[in-house]
């Protein structure tokens, strides 16, 4: 007996998006730097096994697997990576983004994030709170 309620129809769904996800962990891997490649899968791609990370994590990668855009416009890029990156650690949305600014945490897996992707340790500290500040309104 093959219950309706059971269908594959969710099953399609998530194998899409992960199917997505390998697509861009192979893009990613084509420039990453290799050194990196166990904390790569330690720290982000492990996560595709579970279900509410799916959606960030493929957010995420899809930022991170254009390494041109870092090079053309390194303030953008980053603000962007930093938005989806918050979005990938604070899936519950509980952080307001003054908050995720202030995150040491979340400021240290940004830091470590453009290590591992892209082998940039100059962008941390001030030079990385520079580009992020225009991410909150001032006008808030």
């Amino acid at each position: 007996m093959k219950w309706e309620v059971f269908s594959g129809l969710k099953r399609e769904n998530r194998d899409k998006r992960l199917e997505e996800i390998r697509v861009l962990t192979k893009r990613i891997e084509k420039f990453a730097p290799s050194r990196y490649r166990k904390e790569r899968f330690s720290r982000y791609y492990n996560y595709q096994m579970m279900e509410a990370y799916i959606g960030p994590l493929l957010g995420l990668l899809g930022v991170l697997s254009d390494p041109k855009q870092l090079r053309e416009d390194e303030k953008e890029t980053t603000k962007r990576v930093f938005l989806r990156l918050k979005d990938f650690y604070d899936v519950r949305d509980r952080l307001s983004m003054e908050e995720a600014l202030d995150d040491e945490r979340l400021l240290r897996k940004m830091e470590q994030l453009l290590v591992f992707f892209y082998g940039r340790p100059d962008l941390r500290g001030e030079v990385l709170r520079e580009h992020l500040h225009g991410l909150i309104d001032p006008k808030e």
